[in-house]
């Protein structure tokens, strides 16, 4: 197969009494002779002043004579114009001219460069005329040796014994007395190996070669040739040529796909004429070949990597998920036992459901949830009595939740919170243009809880002419939304809560007899935080978990547990839950004692009832009294006709009482409800 030669050239010139050069021919031709204006001059007077010229013909590069005086000679054959084939040898007087493609470009008319095999299958079938027979035998010595160095390299697994392997190679190759593997490093480039023949290593590489030559490699991607530096004008000034004395000297560069990555520098400092234009070649492929083997142990070495980061950080996982694991199970067993306690409780009090939301088994709270468990499965309505706090809602939600209509939506509305004016349009609905700002139609709170439950909240804050319209949708099961024309059938169980007291308001005649008798089908009255203390401390609990953030380590004091199950709790449970809450923002974490507590729950002190007061029995009746009449007061909220009514007297009567025991100006505690 012919070499056709197309792109740079590379031309080595070795003239007597001079080193070999190397040329990188770029542009279209050149012009070699003895005159110094020629495009490369050359000192050898066998030399006409233009002697030929070397041209990129249309076939590749070619070589013509230009009447010289001796002639130019192609592999020995006289040439008036022929074609320069990959190695062919060119004499010209005494001027020796070989040539070549620098490393990297298209020679070949074919897909794939051929590999060392290949390079001496050509070598050993080449004619010997070309180069002549010590040369022709010198290129299949050099490209067997190759060849064994190659596997010898690619047998290197470890990175640093890889850059050993080459380098020695490299030393092996040329006969170099020394020589330095340079590779970049981030954003510079620093010399990995220094070696000797023989396989030793350079003991001081700093300093010890010429760094100008190796960044000059480096930037330009050129290689570098002398046969003696110390005569080569182009290295005049350079400090490190003279101060190391250096001789001979060859520097490839080392290039990859990514570009220059490094550099193979050789030299001699004993003896010059070490190194000519065949060991740039050969070592040129020597380096081709060796970056590829660093390229490959790199990624070996970086994939290595990439797998013990992958199996630490897979055993790292594992460990966080054995320890989630571990929590989960815990998280289980606890919510388990919750469960089966839960469960055993329901049982022993003989409860179809549970009721996990509602914190307490008092005796008080016992009643309640059997009567609840009795009337969920019903659809007649449900009034729920009993002071602000007491959890009124908990209830409801546990009614609609565990009952047959749980795949419903729940609505709750508190009828004390809902303007006078805008009852109507919130509990009918409205249409579009009904009135100005009814930009939308608009479904009522009768609508949104078909199918569900309706939960009224303060009931008892109902207006006469709204209990009217209630009633009769009560009664029809149909609403009718203001603006609109047609009725809209309802279906939904009504669930109410109130905090006062719903049969004095009858008295009064301030709650409709017939509303009320629709709504209670059954009452369900729910115990205060006062008369159901054996839950405070549960409660608590509760309420410090709930409160508390990951990892928030929060106890209560015995003597402060003491305090807060002796308190009256006016507010209730939600007066008990404000406190806690309270607790863990201003204590962060630790033990909460007394100190912290508010100070209306320090101020408190119960009766003693074992201590009668001074004054004999008109003074132990008084006290009596007192405390009864207090104590009335205290679980209705400090409503002063509700507590009248149980204590049956009017509302005179319990004013003169409150007057005579001082009762009148005291307030009802502050509880933050």
């Amino acid at each position: 197969m012919r070499t056709v030669m197309r792109g740079p050239l590379r031309l080595f010139i070795k003239s007597p009494g001079r080193d070999e050069r190397v040329y990188e021919i770029e542009k279209g031709e050149v012009v070699i002779g003895r005159d110094a204006a020629a495009d490369i001059p050359v000192e050898d007077r066998t030399l006409s002043r233009r002697h030929c010229r070397v041209y990129n013909g249309a076939d590749g590069w070619r070589v013509t004579d230009m009447g010289s005086r001796n002639g130019t000679f192609l592999n020995g054959s006289p040439i008036l114009d022929d074609r320069l084939e990959e190695g062919d040898r060119v004499e010209l007087g005494e001027t020796k001219i070989s040539a070549y493609y620098p490393k990297g470009d298209q020679q070949e008319d074919t897909d794939e460069a051929p590999d060392l095999q290949q390079l001496l299958s050509r070598a050993m079938a080449a004619p010997k005329s070309r180069g002549g027979v010590a040369g022709h035998h010198r290129e299949i010595r050099a490209l067997t040796h190759l060849m064994e160095l190659n596997e010898k390299i690619n047998a290197l697994r470890d990175e640093d014994r890889l850059l050993e392997g080459v380098l020695d190679a490299a030393i092996e190759l040329t006969n170099a007395g020394r020589g330095f593997l340079l590779l970049k490093q981030e954003d510079h480039f620093v010399v990995r190996r220094a070696r000797l023949p023989d396989h030793r290593d350079l003991t001081d590489p700093d300093g010890s070669f010429s760094v100008s030559v190796a960044q000059q490699v480096i930037q330009e991607g050129k290689s570098v040739l002398s046969e003696d530096m110390q005569v080569d004008d182009r290295f005049d000034g350079h400090a490190s040529v003279a101060n190391l004395k250096l001789r001979s000297l060859v520097c490839v560069p080392v290039i990859d796909k990514d570009g220059v990555f490094g550099a193979i520098y050789l030299d001699n400092a004993y003896e010059k004429g070490t190194f000519d234009g065949w060991d740039v070649r050969m070592l040129e492929s020597f380096a081709s070949l060796a970056s590829i083997a660093i390229r490959n142990a790199r990624e070996r070495k970086e994939i290595a990597m990439r797998r013990r980061e992958a199996v630490r950080q897979s055993r790292r996982i594992e460990r966080l998920n054995e320890r989630l694991r571990r929590a989960l199970r815990i998280r289980t067993n606890a919510l388990r036992r919750a469960r089966e306690d839960l469960a055993k409780q329901a049982d022993e009090l003989g409860l179809k459901y549970s009721y996990d939301q509602i914190i307490g088994r008092s005796p008080a709270m016992k009643s309640v949830l059997r009567l609840v468990d009795r009337v969920t499965d019903l659809t007649i309505p449900v009034l729920i009595v009993g002071e602000s706090g007491t959890g009124k809602e908990l209830i409801a939600r546990a009614v609609h939740f565990n009952g047959p209509r749980r795949r419903g939506r729940i609505v709750g509305e508190n009828c004390a919170a809902i303007p006078e004016a805008l009852m109507e349009s919130e509990f009918f609905g409205y249409q579009r243009g009904a009135f100005t700002g009814a930009n939308r139609d608009h479904a009522g709170l009768f609508e949104q809880a078909h199918e569900g439950t309706l939960f009224l909240d303060e009931v008892g804050e109902m207006s006469l002419d709204m209990q009217k319209k209630f009633l009769r949708v009560l009664e029809e099961g149909e609403v009718r939304r203001v603006g609109a024309k047609r009725t809209v059938n309802v279906d939904f169980r009504l669930v109410s809560a109130t905090n006062r007291d719903l049969s004095e308001m009858l008295r009064g005649g301030k709650f409709r007899e017939d509303l009320y008798y629709r709504i209670a089908g059954v009452v369900i009255e729910l115990p205060p935080l006062r008369e159901r203390k054996e839950d405070v401390p549960s409660l608590v609990a509760h309420f410090i978990g709930e409160a508390s953030s990951p990892g928030q380590n929060v106890r209560l004091d015995p003597a402060a547990m003491d305090l807060l199950v002796a308190y009256e709790w006016p507010g209730n449970v939600r007066e008990l839950r404000n406190e806690v809450q309270r607790l863990i923002a201003l204590q962060a974490g630790g033990l909460i004692t007394p100190e912290h507590l508010s100070s209306r729950i320090l101020a408190y002190r119960a009766p003693d009832p074992d201590s009668p007061p001074q004054g004999g029995l008109k003074a132990m009746v008084e006290d009596l009294e007192r405390r009864v009449v207090r104590a009335a007061l205290m679980r209705h909220g400090w409503n002063k006709s509700r507590a009248a009514a149980e204590l049956g007297l009017s509302r005179l009567g319990l004013r003169k009482k409150l007057e005579r025991y001082g009762l009148d100006s005291e307030q009802p505690p502050k509880g933050g409800i």
